[in-house]
């Protein structure tokens, strides 16, 4: 399974930014029934299941891998910086200062903090809500590490629902048997570990 599951995950284009977008899957019915090796078909895949692979995910992490149009109402600090609440930064929609627009090219951008610095020497007028910023965040490209822990949740949860056992292996007195998701169960494991290292995210 290790060679098969490497070999499906590329990254997933999502919908480009500028528009906002509802929440989609990290995965597809089409990867799941590939990594089933047929077993599962794509059409016995529910859509539900690619959602509450998202969700779960987006939980465990505390990362949202979509790209997402989001509204900050920030403090003003009277400081040259400040920070939006969602990160990575895709684009930088509007910015409006105590009710006015001021031009996108007046701050620096750094993407991957979501630190917004004011050019020239200008502050970030003290205030409460004061400052309104429109923007985009997340990901262009559902992460391969993600689309791979998406695929193998989804895998695991229509086995299931198709032959019903949730048991690994069991063992009583000299009777043994191990039952089908030990392979997709250590590979999760290792999927999550190395998200949280690509990530750092350390609660993996």
């Amino acid at each position: 399974m290790a060679t098969l599951v490497s070999s499906l995950f590329a990254p997933a284009a999502l919908v480009p930014p500028a528009i906002a977008t509802l929440p989609i899957g990290y995965t597809t019915a089409a990867l799941v029934s590939q990594l089933t090796g047929g077993e599962i078909l794509a059409s016995e895949v529910v859509p539900e299941w690619i959602q509450q692979a998202r969700e779960e995910i987006d939980r465990r992490s505390g990362v949202c891998f979509t790209s997402l149009n989001t509204v900050d109402n920030l403090d003003g600090n009277d400081l040259t910086t400040i920070f939006l609440d969602c990160f990575p930064v895709l684009e930088i929609l509007e910015i409006t200062v105590d009710g006015q627009d001021i031009p996108i090219s007046d701050v620096v951008l750094n993407r991957r903090t979501g630190s917004l610095k004011r050019c020239g020497g200008d502050l970030w007028p003290e205030g409460c809500q004061n400052i309104e910023i429109a923007y985009i965040h997340g990901y262009r490209l559902v992460p391969p590490a993600v689309q791979k822990i998406a695929t193998l949740l989804v895998a695991k949860t229509a086995l299931a629902a198709k032959h019903g056992y949730l048991i690994d292996s069991e063992s009583i007195g000299d009777f043994s048997q191990t039952r089908g998701f030990k392979k997709l169960n250590d590979e999760l494991d290792r999927a999550w570990e190395a998200l949280g290292r690509r990530f750092k995210i350390y609660t993996l």
